[in-house]
């Protein structure tokens, strides 16, 4: 469930160029767009609802709107209506995302949770690295509309297999929560310190991820010359770092809390990004050091997410559906902002580019400095 949103970004990334040929109109990218939105803003409804109705409901209704999303994007006439369907696809998709997080904080305990965050961490990596191959195959024999029918036939395999096997675990949900207490409930969260300080770090790591993974395929290809099938590899790694990522930290949690494991990493990505933004600005740096570097980054990121999500989500059982959401959703508002940051800024080079990610690591270290004292 949770890795239904990496493969519904990159399974169709191959059709980009048949889908603007098709329209005759560019821009395709703004769907993507649309569905980074469409998340952020619907894991705002899905975590009060499966605190209130329990985590099963909600993830019924979330499979049905991804479903009817994606047939519409393989029924598009224009690129209009694919950016609107993109967008209620990404209203369904969300449900597994934010209730899978809250699941485990259902059942499991912080050290437990943080081990069930990295396995799911390592399965939603599989997304960049299988996704875009199948896409291609699927674009090249079918067309762009034949993945988005395999998308509708993932979701319905979920669904059914989520129905036979996933259990409640949400057992007492509340169902006298009115409206009015699920915006009391957010503004109770956004007013806890360590919620937040949390949920900041976890956002800006990742959005200090995802500005290599806006800025590289303009940056990488016209400064090192790359065809598209060669840069395809090279983001296809970037999977791969997160699977070693997460086989690490599965053996730290062995014998190191997340707390410890956290402590440990979070200083390894600013030190990793400065480093490349010092070597990078001084040398010409060959490509093989530049994405040695990256994919080191991308790895000590991987190795603080599941253990800052675990120690997050630990102090709120009951509303874990909630602050999963909220958590969620700041994690995507600054993914976006990256985003914004890198169209602003980029100016093709590679220090540029190190620039903003040491920035967003930056940002990271200090939320974790803020908080540190306090997190148990």
């Amino acid at each position: 469930m949770t890795a239904i949103g990496p493969v519904s970004i990159d399974m169709y990334l191959p059709g980009f160029p048949a889908i603007e040929r098709d329209f005759a109109t560019r821009g395709v990218e703004v769907t993507m767009a649309a569905f980074i939105v469409g998340i952020a803003v619907g894991q705002l409804f899905y975590g009060p609802i499966s605190d209130r109705f329990g985590r099963k409901p909600p993830l019924y209704v979330g499979f049905a709107v991804y479903m009817i999303g994606a047939l519409g994007c393989a029924l598009a006439v224009n690129m209009t209506m694919l950016t609107v369907m993109r967008v209620v696809q990404a209203l369904g998709g969300c449900a597994g995302l934010v209730i899978g997080r809250a699941i485990v904080r259902d059942r499991c305990e912080p050290h437990e949770a943080a081990r069930a965050f990295t396995t799911l961490t390592m399965i939603v990596a599989l997304g960049p690295v299988l996704a875009p191959a199948v896409g291609g195959v699927i674009v090249t024999h079918f067309g762009w509309r034949a993945t988005f029918v395999v998308q509708v036939a993932i979701a319905l395999t979920l669904m059914l297999t989520m129905h036979r096997v996933l259990t409640e675990s949400h057992v007492t949900p509340d169902n006298s929560v009115s409206f009015a207490d699920i915006l009391r409930n957010y503004a109770r969260l956004s007013r806890d310190r360590h919620f937040m300080a949390l949920s900041l770090l976890l956002g800006f790591s990742m959005a200090s991820m995802f500005c290599y993974v806006t800025g590289a395929p303009t940056v990488i290809t016209q400064n090192y010359g790359l065809s598209a099938q060669q840069f395809g590899a090279l983001i296809g790694l970037n999977g791969l770092a997160f699977m070693s990522a997460s086989m690490l930290n599965m053996r730290a949690l062995q014998t190191m809390t997340p707390r410890q494991v956290l402590a440990r990493y979070v200083w390894a990505s600013p030190l990793l990004g400065l480093a490349l933004l010092i070597l990078s600005w001084m040398f010409a740096l060959p490509l093989w050091a530049v994405v040695s570097l990256q994919l080191l980054f991308f790895v000590t990121v991987g190795r603080v997410g599941p253990n800052v999500s675990a120690l997050a989500l630990a102090p709120h059982g009951r509303a874990a559906g909630t602050a999963s959401a909220l958590m969620g959703a700041t994690q995507s508002a600054l993914t976006t902002c990256a985003g914004i940051a890198v169209a602003i800024f980029n100016d093709g080079t590679v220090h540029t580019l190190a620039a903003i990610m040491t920035a967003g690591a930056a940002l990271a270290l200090i939320c974790y400095l803020w908080i540190r004292r306090t997190i148990s």
